[in-house]
């Protein structure tokens, strides 16, 4: 680190000089021209960069290539083209076609028999506050439900929750897109947080993301009513532990600790039992997450 004295120049302007090792390691010269603008504690200056928003995938088994398309959807690839020595089966093809359905703004644009493309349509949002908050709100909301449905595990009911979750579960991909686009394009996109909080927003999804996957097989899996005094305690474990990474009050710290000890105690050897642990283990991670963004020393 190096710093640097601001200079005035005439008409009111200020200047400062960069470090000339920083120029040569990216091959600029006086004639190059910079990116500045401002971030949440401060101006940031870098080089101007093609975008690399292309990839292209070689199909050898189905199961990888659906893992690449999603992954690379996630992390802000706007084209995905799949190609295949072979023509394509149905099976793959239908698919492939599926992830439409499971990834916001992810469409075919141009089909052959070996060879899929995808385009995105995305919009980011800059107040990830609220958008990660609203996604809170959804899961509080199934929750609830979850809680009516308990009391009489009915077939259709279960198959909406489930439904719902797979909902969540494609809101999710789309979050995370929307962090990674806003954290490697932030002179387009500016989050107004601190980049340390912009890491724990992401891990917190993660671990959202993760608790509604195991409510899902919980659901899937329950089939009578045992199961509403236990999940009543990871429902209330959510609320407390989401309300804690937006509030940063970590007075129920202690609260969450004992909780998943007795849950761990009480659970029976039912898978069903199992993932509510595993659910309010992920509780545990989010208060986790909470704690660590409530710290800081700037």
């Amino acid at each position: 680190m190096s710093v640097r004295r601001l200079q005035k120049i005439k008409g009111g302007s200020y200047i400062i000089s960069v470090p000339s090792e920083w120029v040569r390691k990216n091959n600029l010269d006086v004639k190059s021209e910079l990116k500045v603008y401002e971030v949440y504690d401060g101006l940031k200056v870098k080089p101007i960069k093609d975008i690399k928003a292309e990839k292209v995938i070689e199909f050898n088994d189905l199961d990888t290539t659906l893992y690449l398309v999603s992954v690379y959807y996630m992390q802000g690839i706007s084209k995905i083209v799949i190609t295949s020595k072979s023509p394509m089966s149905s099976e793959v093809k239908k698919r492939l076609r599926e992830l439409q359905l499971t990834h916001p703004g992810l469409e075919i644009v141009d089909e052959t028999f070996n060879s899929v493309t995808f385009n995105v349509n995305f919009n980011v949002t800059t107040d990830l506050n609220s958008l990660v908050r609203g996604y809170v709100e959804k899961i509080k909301k199934i929750l609830n439900d979850a809680l009516v449905v308990l009391q009489d595990p009915k077939k259709e009911l279960k198959e909406d929750l489930i439904y719902r979750a797979d909902s969540l579960i494609k809101d999710y991909r789309g979050i995370i897109r929307n962090i990674a686009l806003g954290v490697q394009l932030d002179d387009e996109y500016n989050f107004n947080l601190p980049f340390k909080d912009l890491i724990l927003y992401a891990i917190f999804m993660r671990d959202l993301g993760r608790f509604v996957t195991h409510f899902k097989t919980f659901i899937q899996l329950v089939n009578d009513e045992s199961a509403l005094v236990p999940f009543s305690k990871v429902v209330e474990m959510f609320n407390k532990a989401t309300e804690m990474f937006f509030n940063e009050d970590l007075s129920n710290i202690q609260w969450l600790r004992n909780t998943i000890s007795e849950l761990e105690s009480a659970c029976s050897i039912t898978e069903a039992c199992k993932e509510l642990v595993r659910m309010a283990s992920y509780c545990i991670a989010i208060m986790d997450d909470s704690v660590h963004k409530s710290v800081r020393i700037v």
